[in-house]
C-alpha cells in the first residue's frame, strides 16, 4: 500500500509545527515522513509532494541545494501564533450558538486578510469537515 501525505492525512499546521521543532529549522522530506510515521512505501516521496503543495500556498520554502524544507516567513508567523492553552480554553468556552459569530469573523478574515492565512484557513476547514 502506498503512503499518503494528503491534506486529509495530516493538518498543514501539524507539519509546520514539526518543521519548527527541528534544531536547524529545516528538514528533508524523508526525515519528515519518518517523523510522522510514513517511513515505508514511498513516504518520503508522498511527503515531498505534499510539501511542494504547501510551498505553492506560501507555508514552506525549499532549499534546492540542500534538499531541505523550511518554514517560509508566513510559516514562521503562523507557528509562532499557535494557540496557547489559555487561548484554547477561552475559545472552547464560547457557546455553540455563538460560534456562528466566530465563523463570520473567520470568513471575513478569509476574504479580506492575508492570502497565505486565507489558504491555511480554507485548508483547515477542509481537513476538519472531511467525512471520516
Amino acid at each position: 500500500m502506498t503512503a499518503h501525505a494528503t491534506l486529509y492525512n495530516f493538518r498543514d499546521i501539524d507539519l509546520m509545527l514539526r518543521i519548527a521543532e527541528e534544531p536547524e529549522l529545516a528538514i528533508g522530506s524523508v526525515d519528515l515522513a519518518e517523523a510522522v510515521g510514513l517511513s515505508e512505501n514511498g513516504g518520503g516521496r508522498a511527503m515531498g509532494q505534499r510539501l511542494a503543495w504547501m510551498k505553492r500556498y506560501g507555508f514552506v520554502s525549499y532549499d534546492e541545494k540542500e534538499h531541505r524544507w523550511a518554514l517560509s516567513a508566513a510559516g514562521h508567523r503562523i507557528t509562532a501564533a499557535h494557540l496557547k492553552a489559555a487561548q484554547l480554553k477561552a475559545l472552547e468556552a464560547v457557546p455553540d450558538e455563538a460560534m456562528v459569530d466566530v465563523m463570520a469573523h473567520v470568513t471575513s478574515r478569509y476574504r479580506h486578510g492575508d492570502a497565505v492565512i486565507a489558504q491555511l484557513l480554507r485548508r483547515e476547514f477542509l481537513f476538519g469537515t472531511q467525512k471520516r
